[in-house]
């Protein structure tokens, strides 16, 4: 599965969502309230988290 990101205007938003769910696009939206929330250190325990489970996946190959 590819995820994209995408920014809709709030004018066009729920017509823009119908097009997508009759493709058969699966929608999630997002809290956009938390982002504002996120610290520094939200970021830094996010990317190790990620750092750490890309080397573990790497090393299963090598």
């Amino acid at each position: 599965m590819t995820i994209i990101t995408i920014d809709i205007p709030d004018n066009d938003t729920a017509q823009v969502i119908a097009q997508l769910e009759k493709l058969g696009v699966s929608i999630r939206e997002s809290k956009l309230d938390d982002l504002d929330k996120l610290t520094k250190e939200d970021y830094q325990k996010h990317f190790a988290h990620k750092a750490n489970a890309n080397r573990n996946n790497l090393s299963k190959y090598l």
